[in-house]
């Protein structure tokens, strides 16, 4: 429960402080005054979005704090689990500021915006003026349904079924566009494959073909070359080697008388050793080399095969064989691709088959919560002076465009909500056929209906404070009575603060609070006062007579606020 809250600088708001009970909280005022402006500081402190905007003019900051007590349980579980502490008060404060350095505060520590949304969503609920124009959309109503019923826990399993669901199908989708993308393309890399395994490339053999083939075609020229040099070292008449070994014996014989050219005839002899080594060497060559056209032409026409191959692939003998390598893998895939399928069908089956089995349990909890429905709200609208309406919660199973057929079974789709559209249907007027409540509510009747919905929604659930913002928009007289008496019993089981200009609901109130504004020095300030019995009569004479109060407003304001106590 809500009982303390302290805006500064919030819009017109210089300063107000609130101390707020149980039961029913009523604010009034003048159209303009800046009611609503308290009411959406409260959003501020249960996470609603926020902009500098609403920071109050010539200030750089604007602040809200609330005090909360009493705290839901599931409440105390979640602020224990974020490391809050488990006591049974809370303190909220955000700041705005025009420098963008916006800070948020739990009992003093800070906390991030998307935690205090949940937070909040335990703490406050906010119906807006405007909230029961929901009712024209008939996507809301299969979520108010499942309010109603408690069938959230199981929408959320749907939900997460469902995304199982979609996940299954895309990968299942994608496996297969890669399968037939690479199907497409499989002669090709198997061609790509076979042609360069038949090609049986080596790195290196390029180089050494080109140098092979350089010999081929001076063959000629290198087997004269050789021997010549046969020749002149050995072979010849005036050979070399001849001459060589001639003088040896010469300067052997000189040596005998002096030793001193010993050194010498030792390096003679090793001279003609190497010549001979030479000339061995040269007949060896010229023994092997002769000119082969055929096998020149073999080997011009590998170098060309390589070439063709270089230029096909664009790229290096190297890249070439990388290209193979890649050709390979993606072979393995395709293989893998076909063995992988059978897995995610399967893996696609049993989700489908869940989403469909919750689908189906859910459909039935729903169609079982709209029985009980239907008669509550009969009952209520009936209490909110709509005597004899019929109101009907139908279930439409028409099929539409967009859902890809796996998630179609039997003219029914299965979506993250279910397999059920659902739409309320109603009559105002005995013996009328009921109509889609979307096409032929009026606005007082709009509001009425939404205000049951929320009085049979909320009393279910555990969020202490709820927020009423002129939902008696459209009402007056004595259905503006049964609806004060409706929030009346919505307060004795919840908090209630109701934003209103009904006299009718303001004299219910357990506290009663003004919202006033006025110019001082040319700058405008808004004050909330929480009013006295004498204070309250007072107000609630200024709702009933305008803007002249008479004595006979004020003894039927007195009437009206004392008849309730």
């Amino acid at each position: 429960m809500l009982r303390e809250l302290r805006i500064k600088n919030f819009a017109v708001i210089d300063e107000v402080a609130l101390d707020l009970g149980a039961g029913l909280n009523v604010l009034t005022g003048e159209t303009g005054a800046g009611k609503t402006i308290v009411l959406n500081a409260l959003g501020l402190v249960s996470g609603g979005r926020v902009s500098s905007d609403i920071i109050r003019h010539e200030e750089e900051e604007a602040s809200v704090e609330a005090l909360f007590v009493t705290l839901p349980q599931p409440l105390r579980g979640k602020l224990r689990e974020g490391g809050y502490g488990d006591e049974d008060e809370l303190v909220i404060r955000r700041i705005v500021s025009r420098s963008g350095k916006n800070r948020i505060y739990l009992d003093g520590s800070l906390c991030p915006l998307a935690f205090l949304s949940d937070v909040g969503d335990h703490l406050i609920h906010i119906y807006g003026q405007h909230e029961h124009q929901a009712l024209l959309r008939a996507e809301t109503h299969l979520q108010l349904l499942d309010s109603y019923g408690g069938l959230e826990a199981k929408g959320e399993e749907m939900k997460q079924r469902y995304r199982s669901l979609g996940l299954a199908w895309d990968s299942l989708k994608q496996v297969k566009g890669i399968l037939e993308s690479r199907k497409r393309e499989e002669e090709l890399f198997r061609a790509q494959a076979q042609e360069i395994s038949q090609a049986r490339l080596q790195i290196g053999e390029e180089e050494e073909l080109k140098a092979k083939k350089n010999i081929l075609i001076h063959a000629e020229k290198l087997f004269q070359g050789c021997k010549e040099g046969e020749e002149l070292l050995y072979e010849g008449e005036d050979a070399l080697a001849g001459r060589l070994g001639r003088y040896a014996l010469r300067l052997k014989e000189l040596a005998n008388i002096d030793s001193g050219l010993n050194e010498a005839v030792e390096l003679l002899n090793s001279s003609q050793a190497q010549l001979q080594e030479a000339t061995t060497v040269l007949r060896r060559y010229t023994g092997k080399i002769h000119f082969d056209p055929a096998a020149l032409e073999q080997l011009e026409d590998r170098l060309a095969e390589i070439n063709r191959l270089k230029r096909k692939y664009n790229g290096t003998v190297e890249d070439i064989l990388k290209i193979e390598e890649k050709v390979e893998e993606e072979l393995k895939a395709l293989d893998r691709g076909e063995e992988e399928i059978p897995v995610l069908e399967r893996t696609f089956e049993e989700a489908r088959r869940s989403a469909w089995q919750m689908a189906e349990v859910l459909s039935a909890e729903r169609k079982r919560v709209a029985k009980r429905f239907k008669k509550e709200m009969e009952k209520e609208v009936e209490g909110l002076g709509m005597a004899g309406t019929v109101f009907e919660v139908r279930f439409l199973n028409e099929e539409k465009d967009g859902y890809e057929p796996p998630f179609s079974v039997g003219g029914k789709r299965v979506t993250e909500q279910g397999m059920d559209q659902v739409e309320f249907y109603f009559s105002p007027n005995p013996g009328e056929e009921v109509k889609p409540l979307a096409k032929i509510a009026s606005g007082g009747e709009l509001s009425r209906l939404m205000l049951a919905m929320k009085s049979l929604v909320l009393t279910q659930g555990d969020i202490p404070t709820l927020l009423f913002d002129e939902v008696d928009a459209g009402i007056g007289g004595r259905v503006a009575e049964i609806v004060g008496k409706k929030l009346k019993k919505v307060a004795g089981s919840h908090q209630v603060l109701c934003v209103t200009h009904l006299p009718q609901i303001a004299a219910l109130a357990d506290s009663h609070y003004v919202v006033e504004k006025e110019v001082v020095k040319g700058r405008t300030f808004t004050s909330v006062k929480k009013l006295s019995d004498r204070e309250r009569i007072a107000e609630v004479a200024r709702m009933l007579g305008g803007m002249k109060i008479t004595e006979k407003a004020k003894r039927h304001a007195e009437e009206m606020v004392k008849g309730q106590g």
